[in-house]
């Protein structure tokens, strides 16, 4: 998948938070891309920023349609935990619709990656 946007969440107690989009195919330079209509797959991803300069950015939840079938990934969880970390959701969540979710629940996600890792 290629990148297609970036949005800064902003800081979350101390750390900074962004969402990222990827597409499938690639968007050519300068093209209105519409991935509801242009690709064929999609999806978005909260990711917390490395700490400067070397820090590695942290991915906590993504929401894709890669295995055929729209889901979201619980990636905050440990590889060791009970709770299964994949949850398939129902056909019809576009590009948008994991955008706003993502968007308007990142701050919890972002307490669940602190409880599990901090």
């Amino acid at each position: 998948m290629h990148s297609f946007e970036t949005i800064d969440l902003g800081t979350y107690r101390g750390d900074v938070y962004f969402l990222k989009g990827f597409v499938e195919p690639e968007p050519s330079p300068g093209e209105h891309y519409d991935p509801g209509r242009d690709a064929d797959g999609y999806g978005v991803v909260l990711v917390k920023k490395g700490a400067d300069p070397l820090g590695e950015n942290e991915q906590i939840v993504r929401m894709d349609t890669s295995h055929g079938q729209p889901h979201l990934d619980k990636v905050y969880l440990p590889t060791d935990a009970d709770e299964d970390r994949k949850v398939w959701l129902e056909d019809g969540y576009s590009y948008t619709r994991m955008k706003r979710y993502v968007e308007a629940n990142w701050r919890g996600f972002a307490d669940l990656y602190i409880k599990y890792h901090e």
